[in-house]
């Protein structure tokens, strides 16, 4: 009972996002258990407060892209633009392309780009902190960890797959990466 109601709401996913979500229905079938720890983890990952949505996506893409699963920075950039961040922007940050990125994109990857190659933080974290205070650092921080989560286990489950492109309002972007 339990699991056609997990896979009702894993296709409702799918559906709303154009989006393969195996993994999450053999992680399901396998134990309801582990589905419902991932589940939690949900909301960790979803926090923004005070933190702007260009920067909160920036930060987001930035880490999906690290650990380059396609499918994975398809959800994210579909999910920017159902959150409301425009498809320009979704394509500048895509494509790293700085000089196209709002003052806040540009905070969100900066800030991702250091914590993701282990780097110095201060710089990063300093103009964070100055634009968006300790609240959207922290929504900065809990993105940047929590969006590795899921390319992370897709890799380890045998589903990651590796992206070049990404669709972005009806136009394929080329989907650079940080040289980390």
């Amino acid at each position: 009972m339990i699991r056609s109601i997990l896979h009702r709401v894993i296709r409702s996913f799918e559906r709303r996002y154009d989006y393969d979500a195996t993994y999450m229905r053999e992680i399901a079938d396998t134990s309801v258990g582990a589905f419902a720890k991932l589940a939690l983890s949900q909301p960790m990952n979803t926090h923004r407060e005070g933190v702007s949505l260009d920067a909160l996506y920036a930060a987001r893409i930035t880490a999906v892209r690290f650990e380059d699963c396609g499918p994975c920075a398809q959800l994210v950039v579909n999910m920017a633009l159902e959150a409301g961040v425009e498809a320009a922007q979704v394509r500048a940050i895509v494509a790293r392309d700085e000089a196209r990125m709002s003052a806040d994109a540009l905070i969100g990857m900066r800030l991702a780009d250091a914590v993701l190659a282990h780097e110095s933080t201060d710089t990063a974290r300093t103009a964070a902190l100055a634009r968006f205070g300790e609240k959207g650092l922290i929504s900065l921080a809990y993105t940047i960890a929590c969006t590795r989560i899921y390319p992370t286990m897709k890799r380890a489950l045998g589903h990651a797959h590796a992206c070049e492109r990404l669709r972005v309002g009806g136009e394929s972007v080329i989907a650079a990466r940080a040289a980390a």
